[in-house]
Order: structure tokens, then C-alpha cells, then sequence
């Protein structure tokens, strides 16, 4: 049996002293918080994952799969069914709401942009966000939550099945924490066979 199997992400650094360096190990399905990780480690790791490369510092599993013994061709699939949610969105600047959501669905499914809208709309609805205006606006125009939530959009129309997710909150009032908060339960009644997987930043102390 493939011990893999059942892991949506594994990772393993091989070298001594690295700071949050602890293993990694997280169960295929459901929402997943790794607490109080560490600028540099949090880079390693998502390196890790989205490039797929084999790594001579770490061992790294990905949806059951040990990344040194990929092909070509199965990390590219591999690749494809990973989603990574930046805490600002990760929007391109030039391109409005609509066109940053539509832009991977339209380069890797042109068919789906036929009916598009109306799912588009209803998860910014579901969200308390009014489609029309976010949609219309430039990222530079959008608040916070705006980004984050046209990104989010952007990434449960690729029905990934992972999904790595900065600490959306940070920088939040209370109410649009709430809302940013229940991501991870309307991704999986989305995709109830995928993963989440929210990464915290470490806090700073108090002065």
C-alpha cells in the first residue's frame, strides 16, 4: 500500500536548524490551519509545492505523490490542481475584477466562459460583495477584502483540489474577517473531496 496515499501535503526539511522546520504532514479533505509559520519557511514550502521540483533538502508530498518521482507530465497535471490564495488577492494591476476572475478559466477552458457570470455573481453575492461594482474596478480601486475576494473567486473556479491560503484576515475590520473566515467551508461544499490549508504568520510579540 501507498503510505502516500492519504496526504494532501507532506513536507519533510532534511536539513538541521531551519526555524519552523518541524514536519508537516496533513491529511487528505477538509480545513487545515498550520499555526505560527515563519517567513522563510512558508516560502520553502510553497516553492515546494507549486514548482513540484525534486528537492535534495526536503521531501515533499502533494496529493498523495512524492514530487522527486514525478514525470514531466504528471507534474504538470499535479500542477494543475493546485491553488495557492495570496492574503492580497494576487491580482494582476492592469486588468479589472472580472478580467483578473476570468483570465485562468478563459487560458485553460475557453468553453466554461459561455455562463461564466452567473457563477461568478453568485459567489461574490454569497460573500455580501455587490458584482457589478467590484467586478468593473481596477485592483488599485478595490479594498482589501475586494482582492481577496476576486481572488478567491478566481480560485474555486479551477475547482482545485488543494488549496494553500495565506491568513486572510490580517488587516480586516471584524465583520469582513467573518465573511473571509468561511472560505474554506464554501470551497469544500464546492469540492467536498479537496483540502484547504491556511497558513498563519507568526505573530510579533507584544512590545
Amino acid at each position: 500500500m501507498n503510505a502516500t496515499a492519504g496526504v494532501a501535503l507532506g513536507y519533510e526539511p532534511l536539513a538541521e536548524g531551519e526555524r519552523g522546520a518541524g514536519r508537516l504532514w496533513i491529511a487528505a479533505g477538509g480545513s487545515h490551519v498550520v499555526p505560527a509559520v515563519g517567513a522563510a519557511f512558508k516560502a520553502a514550502l510553497l516553492a515546494a509545492v507549486l514548482e513540484l521540483r525534486p528537492r535534495q533538502d526536503a521531501r515533499v508530498v502533494v496529493l498523495g505523490a512524492q514530487t522527486d518521482a514525478l514525470s514531466p507530465k504528471a507534474r504538470a497535471a499535479l500542477r494543475a490542481q493546485i491553488a495557492f490564495l495570496p492574503a492580497g488577492g494576487g491580482l494582476i494591476s492592469h486588468l479589472n475584477g472580472w478580467e483578473n476572475i476570468a483570465l485562468p478559466t478563459g487560458f485553460h477552458a475557453p468553453d466554461r466562459l459561455h455562463g461564466l457570470a452567473p457563477e461568478v455573481y453568485a459567489m461574490l453575492e454569497q460573500f455580501g460583495a455587490e458584482p457589478r461594482s467590484l467586478l468593473g474596478r481596477l485592483p488599485e480601486e478595490m479594498t482589501l477584502h475586494e482582492k481577496q475576494l476576486a481572488g478567491y473567486v478566481r480560485m474555486r473556479l479551477g475547482r482545485p483540489r488543494l488549496v494553500l491560503a495565506e491568513d486572510p484576515g490580517a488587516g480586516l475590520g471584524a465583520g469582513e474577517r467573518g465573511r473571509v473566515g468561511s472560505f474554506a467551508a464554501a470551497y469544500l461544499a464546492d469540492c467536498p473531496e479537496g483540502t484547504f490549508v491556511q497558513l498563519e504568520d507568526v505573530q510579533d510579540e507584544p512590545g
